[in-house]
């Protein structure tokens, strides 16, 4: 008993000590109560992230809490404070002060939507190619299928010095519609990729048809469809989210002994509406 309040009341203070001075501490000591309470902070997945962002009921940290007895008393503006790289953005940032005073409005409240139009997932791939190996970005983004359904979809591809030998100027048909990329694929850092780079037969499933066009686009995909290049795996994940029409953002990993890591915003802009088509633009183009 003695041990179980002892927990309890480390746990407690733990949450409610100075946010920027908690989040951006190292944990040097090798026993399992600094491990435990890194595990406890660190943003582990961009869906804990969602979770945070939007101070959702059945969340990670919100469970902690649940687990050892303690009510939750931490604001949604001091939660999303905490998904910032502080390495990077200042806790005390006035651009930080800005967005988190704009997103937790009384009013006019923002949230993260995940199966929303506005956030996109840019992967950095190794492929093999002409017997050595190429970076090829590839932007990925959730789409809500007619079934209520959902699966992550190719939407646009970065620059590279590949050419496609053999090219064809539409997509071939599918023969089994319902292959797809799941829409937890992110949670394993995308490595079905490599199962539906494989997949010829039903290629197209993976590929967003609307931008097939694009820059780097149909190129990429020829050299795939004919086995030019070879997926490796994903060297780096950097997430982008479009918010409200006036917000832009991106996600990184930070894995570090400290407990101010993980998914953690590393780059902010306040743009125009203009401002936003010209970044969703650049990102679809592949540049």
């Amino acid at each position: 008993m003695a041990k179980h309040y002892v927990l309890k009341f480390w746990i407690f203070i733990s949450f409610f000590v100075c946010q920027h001075t908690l989040f951006s501490q190292v944990y040097s000591d090798n026993n399992d109560r600094a491990k435990e309470k890194h595990f406890f902070y660190e943003v582990k997945e961009i869906d804990e992230f969602f979770e945070r962002f939007n101070d959702e009921p059945g969340s990670f940290i919100r469970t902690v809490y649940k687990a050892r007895n303690v009510k939750f008393r931490i604001s949604r503006r001091r939660l999303i404070r905490s998904l910032f790289n502080y390495e990077n953005m200042p806790g005390d940032s006035v651009m930080m002060k800005r967005f988190v005073s704009d997103v937790t409005n009384k009013d006019n409240p923002i949230y993260l939507d995940f199966y929303g139009n506005d956030w996109y997932a840019e992967l950095s791939c190794k492929f093999r190619y002409r017997s050595s190996s190429i970076i090829i970005p590839i932007v990925l983004k959730i789409e809500v299928t007619e079934n209520k359904g959902s699966k992550w979809m190719i939407v646009a591809v970065g620059r590279s010095r590949l050419k496609s030998n053999i090219a064809v100027s539409e997509m071939t048909q599918s023969k089994i519609k319902t292959k797809c990329l799941s829409p937890v694929s992110h949670a394993t850092n995308f490595v079905s990729l490599k199962r539906a780079f494989e997949d010829k037969e039903n290629l197209s499933n993976y590929f967003e048809n609307a931008n097939f066009k694009r820059s780097n686009m149909s190129a990429f995909y020829n050299a795939v469809l004919n086995r030019e290049i070879e997926f490796l795996h994903v060297i780096k994940i950097k997430y982008h989210f479009l918010l409200a029409d006036k917000w832009i953002f991106t996600v990184e990993d930070f894995t570090r002994e400290a407990l101010n890591s993980g998914w953690l915003i590393n780059h902010m802009q306040k743009v125009s509406a203009s401002g936003m088509e010209n970044y969703r633009n650049k990102l679809l183009d592949g540049n």
